[in-house]
């Protein structure tokens, strides 16, 4: 899909001609934030967001616990799709990325899409995407290439799963995505 056609497929989609996208309500609803809520334009090419190292500090050591427990299963779930050019995020509750494992071959690749440590996938900042979409719905969501609202992250396929404390406060996002 080009980006013309994805900026049209978008703004018929908020005109109420959707019918034939083939999208789900999840994506519409999203793409209905983007830009009424959040003011958003999805013909603009926006990079990742990466906050800085003074942020990135601070949402680790807020999520330092999660962090510690969730290591050895992410270590061990990427070992399964290792070599398959895909990419778990641990993102916090706001959206930041406070871990992650990925193939270093690709590193510069995946630092360029934000598939990395300290990307804010918040979706008032990235638009329709896994984590961004997770958080705002509480649901597990996935988020394939043309359902991203930005066109710099439609080479994207996202599926994005939320994880609850013992309170029931979604806490934070398990992503995995295919560069």
């Amino acid at each position: 899909m080009t980006d013309l056609a994805h900026v049209t497929e978008i703004d018929r989609a908020l005109r109420g001609q959707a019918g034939t996208s083939g999208r789900d309500a999840l994506v519409l609803d999203s793409w209905r934030r983007c830009v009424e809520t959040y003011g958003m334009d999805p013909a603009r090419s926006e990079a990742a967001h990466i906050v800085t190292d003074a942020e990135l500090r601070r949402h680790r050591e807020q999520s330092e616990r999660l962090i510690a427990t969730a290591r050895s299963g992410l270590h061990a779930l990427f070992r399964q799709v290792a070599g398959q050019n895909y990419v778990l995020l641990l993102a916090d509750a706001e959206g930041v990325c406070v871990d992650f494992f990925g193939d270093p071959r690709f590193e510069d690749e995946l630092r360029q899409a934000g598939l990395y440590l300290g990307s804010d996938w918040s979706e008032n900042l990235a638009g329709t995407c896994g984590v961004g979409s997770c958080l705002v719905t509480g649901e597990a969501v996935t988020i394939h290439q043309g359902d991203h609202f930005g066109v710099a992250h439609t080479p994207l396929s996202c599926t994005a799963a939320p994880i609850y404390d013992m309170q029931g406060q979604l806490t934070a996002v398990l992503d995995i995505s295919l560069l």
